[in-house]
């Protein structure tokens, strides 16, 4: 099958014409860029929505945080999760606008978006702890490609399904041969030309392919096969779950990038499919 009417310039244009991001998200985004901003002008603005306003709460009151005495206002909460993370967690919000909006199979789409972004925050606990709100929110936004694809032509998914199938190949080799573009380079694009950070645009460019990873900074580098690592994780971990720990550690080749021994990827699969139930269920962070 060759690609025919889909095009590339489409998909980002009308990107660019719906209005996924919601005011207050674009507001934060930009107070927060600011250098000189204070914490009482960015709480000034959160506080005028109260649903962000207790989904801030939540995060800062988190295990993932782990504060001694939980947040009592406003103030506290957001200097718990610090400008870094209170950044991520509005590019979260903006994320799941996106992916629960699209003209898509999004409920499927969000799940597994969930479950990358939550394991990808427990391996950084594990291994990377200073990557731990970058971890999380390129979890969540890996795939965002997808969605706008999905927006703007609708059948490809199911077009992409039975391609793989017919033609043995993987998924993310039959949208190629469709589209003759992919979502990884089209998330990319689109975030950032919203402005988000580079690290988090070099995580959707390359998390299907980071062979060619090495001009880009060490940072994204770490996060990138960090992302990548929780992505098969979520992919694979029921047909994981009945092999051994030294078979999973084949199966995760990726795992190498990490230095991961079968005892310690047992131990951090386990972790991670308690988190996709505690956090997943409470809609923690989203």
């Amino acid at each position: 099958m060759q690609a025919t009417h889909y095009k590339i310039e489409e998909v980002i244009e009308k990107a660019e014409c719906l209005s996924y991001m919601p005011t207050i998200v674009l507001k934060l985004m930009e107070r927060i860029s600011d250098p000189d901003v204070t914490v009482h002008e960015i709480v000034a603005v959160i506080e005028k929505d109260q649903g962000l306003v207790a989904r801030i709460f939540k995060v800062a009151n988190s295990s993932f945080y782990g504060r001694l005495q939980k947040a009592e206002n406003l103030t506290d909460a957001v200097i718990t999760l610090g400008l870094r993370g209170l950044k991520t967690f509005v590019i979260a919000q903006a994320v799941k606008q996106v992916l629960t909006t699209a003209d898509v199979d999004n409920h499927s789409l969000w799940e597994h978006a969930v479950k990358v972004s939550i394991s990808s925050a427990v391996l950084a606990k594990e291994l990377r702890y200073d990557m731990l709100e970058d971890a999380l929110v390129s979890g969540l936004v890996h795939d965002i490609g997808k969605a706008f694809i999905g927006s703007v032509y609708p059948e490809v998914y199911s077009l992409t399904h039975q391609t793989s199938i017919k033609d043995q190949i993987t998924c993310e080799e039959a949208e190629q041969v469709i589209l003759d573009f992919n979502h990884a380079e089209v998330g990319a694009l689109i975030t950032e030309k919203w402005g988000f950070p580079q690290k988090i645009v070099d995580v959707i460019r390359h998390h299907h392919s980071a062979d060619d990873i090495e001009e880009i900074c060490i940072e994204s580098q770490e996060i990138i096969h960090l992302v990548k690592l929780a992505n098969i994780v979520s992919n694979q971990y029921e047909a994981m779950s009945d092999s051994s720990p030294e078979n999973m550690v084949e199966i995760l080749h990726f795992a190498g990038a990490f230095d991961l021994t079968p005892d310690r990827l047992t131990h951090l699969l386990n972790e991670i499919k308690v988190r996709w139930k505690t956090e997943g269920e409470n809609g923690l962070f989203y």
